[in-house]
């Protein structure tokens, strides 16, 4: 009864934040997609006000070794790039927006054939290892979040893998392919949709999370109506802190989609969140848009050439099986992920790809 009383509390207070500041009826329409420039430009300058703290986290790693696959698929030891020092406040962070990994309704009940969000696991392990083969490494929610307030150091070629709504496929299919290729992702939830039938368990969560990935909330059960704002952005975030037992900091809008008037954006930025993801496709992340940061939605269909394309950095070889990707990928034991650069530089050089 105490635990039930306190969580009650709890709820009131963060619906509370997240319900102040809401504009005023009359803020211009138009707001990202559908605002006008101006709209935009002001909010931005309003985030902008929200100043983070003056850095005071130093980390300094040692250039090793990485793996570079050449033509052929096997694996050659290049020089690890020096890590790129980054001021508080900006970063060019690819970060990928994925709805579900799936082939079938075994792996994920939800799978509809036809449906544009179900990627394939031969799609998006094409993705990955394009990736992995040019360079990228992946991080997660918190570290981005550490260099928009503190500043520090990041991979040359970061790649954040984001997936939303909860859905089964995440851990069936892209927990075990990113795990295969020493990477990890970022899980935004829908809390009442935890545990579930045909969705992904707070267990599986968990054993993901003991893996690295970390998670963030996409919202109580994803519903548009301006009158349950509170219980997406609010109340999803107090649910997931209990069954998660840790701060739930970074929130993801619904289909990356914003309000025309900003109400979401002034809500998340009033409850406790430190950022949150638009689908504005864009590698610049910054202290202005702190609440409407970038993502690239990848959907089922995608061309290898078409995403290609969307790569900032494309300098490096690509092995023609991976540019030819129509069979399952070669097997390897998984890369155990851990954030320390070094260990996991030192385990890169120890893991070659198999041909």
């Amino acid at each position: 009864m105490r635990k039930f009383i306190e969580r009650i509390f709890t709820g009131l207070a963060v619906l509370l934040l997240a319900g102040c500041n809401i504009p005023d009826q009359n803020t211009p329409k138009g707001f990202l997609y559908t605002v006008e420039a101006e709209t935009f430009t002001a909010e931005q300058n309003r985030l902008a006000s929200l100043t983070p703290p003056t850095p005071t986290f130093t980390e300094t790693p040692t250039p090793t070794a990485t793996l570079t696959p050449t033509a052929t698929g096997t694996a050659t030891l290049i020089p690890t790039p020096t890590w790129v020092t980054h001021p508080a406040g900006e970063a060019d962070v690819f970060v990928l927006y994925y709805h579900d990994i799936a082939n079938n309704a075994d792996e994920d009940p939800y799978y509809q054939w036809e449906s544009p969000y179900n990627v394939t696991t031969l799609e998006f392990e094409q993705q990955v290892r394009t990736l992995y083969e040019l360079g990228y490494t992946s991080i997660t929610l918190s570290q981005l979040i550490r260099i928009l307030y503190e500043g520090g150091e990041l991979p040359p070629r970061p790649v954040m893998f984001t997936f939303d709504s909860s859905k089964r496929g995440q851990y069936v299919n892209a927990y075990p392919i990113l795990q295969k290729y020493g990477m990890v992702g970022n899980l935004f939830l829908y809390s009442q949709q935890v545990d579930q039938k045909n969705s992904i368990s707070a267990d599986e969560v968990r054993e993901m999370m003991a893996a690295g990935w970390e998670i963030g909330s996409c919202g109580y059960d994803g519903s548009p109506d301006p009158a349950h704002y509170g219980r997406e952005i609010g109340m999803s975030k107090v649910d997931l802190e209990e069954m998660f037992g840790l701060p739930i900091e970074a929130f993801a809008y619904s289909g990356g989609i914003l309000d025309a008037n900003g109400e979401m954006v002034s809500r998340v930025s009033n409850a406790l969140y430190k950022i949150a993801f638009t689908k504005q496709q864009t590698i610049h992340q910054t202290k202005n848009i702190l609440f409407m940061l970038g993502r690239y939605e990848i959907n089922k269909g995608v061309s290898y050439g078409d995403f290609f394309q969307l790569l900032p950095w494309q300098e490096g070889s690509v092995s023609e099986d991976t540019m030819t990707w129509s069979l399952p990928s070669p097997t390897r034991d998984p890369i155990e992920y851990t954030q320390t650069k070094e260990a996991f530089d030192a385990q890169q050089a120890e893991t070659p790809l198999a041909p």
